[in-house]
């Protein structure tokens, strides 16, 4: 039987290469947190507590128009995002099959070599990154529900507060829905170590290679090497 543990972590290494090509969200956050930031700052600086006869805002709507436009761009950001992550589908395939490929080709693929087990491991890989990228799509949404508010708002009835008073409301299910997926990505943490332990744990038959084949790798001379002097090897690249 193959090691476990080691199998796992070359798992790890991999997927860790494919999300660093991809797209991850974080900086999309950022851009939501400044954005938020940016917003309550205007709003305060434009507000008029004083009540003028036949106007129902209590905010300028010029700065509205800024802000509008900065939803705007946010939007842009968001699309951007998450085209380029692993929330969609294509790009996603895309990066896995380069990376498995590269990979393969260097000779720097511990967990199989079989054709069998390297298509399950696309599909295990498809779906963990798919499960671990909902964080782009999810911004996204609230992006796509912030602008609704800001750019019909500026360009139909900019004389009232509507946005400035409906927009804040969008932070609370933010929140909420942020906090529920880490608690999901958690969960899936530990149905993909099990999972992996069911599909590259298998017990060895009679086609297969015997115990110290596979826990073996070629070096760059056609080589025989033990598992020790691989690791080793991929530690000091």
């Amino acid at each position: 039987m193959t090691n476990g543990y080691l199998t796992f972590l070359d798992y790890l290494e991999l997927r860790r290469r494919v999300e660093k090509r991809l797209t991850s969200g974080n900086r999309l956050f950022l851009h939501i947190v400044l954005f938020g930031l940016g917003a309550t700052i205007a709003g305060v600086a434009g507000f008029n507590a004083i009540y003028t006869p036949g106007e129902y805002f209590f905010i300028d709507a010029r700065i509205g128009y800024w802000v509008s436009a900065w939803s705007a761009l946010l939007l842009a950001h968001g699309l951007w995002t998450y085209v380029r992550s692993g929330a969609s589908s294509g790009r996603r395939d895309h990066i896995i099959e380069s990376e498995m490929r590269e990979r393969l080709q260097a000779h720097d693929m511990y967990l199989s070599d079989h054709p069998k087990d390297l298509f399950r491991l696309h599909g295990i890989l498809n779906d963990d990154i798919k499960s671990r990228s909902h964080l782009p799509m999810i911004l996204l949404f609230y992006i796509f529900l912030n602008a609704l508010l800001w750019l019909p708002w500026a360009i139909t009835d900019a004389r009232t507060s509507f946005a400035w008073q409906i927009s804040p409301m969008l932070i609370v299910p933010l929140v909420l829905t942020l906090a529920t997926n880490i608690w999901v990505r958690a969960r899936h943490e530990r149905q993909l170590r099990k999972q992996l332990e069911q599909l590259f744990g298998y017990q060895q038959s009679d086609d297969d290679e015997p115990d110290y084949a596979r826990e073996a790798r070629l070096n760059s001379d056609d080589e025989m090497v033990t598992i020790e002097d691989y690791m080793l090897k991929r530690k000091r690249g």
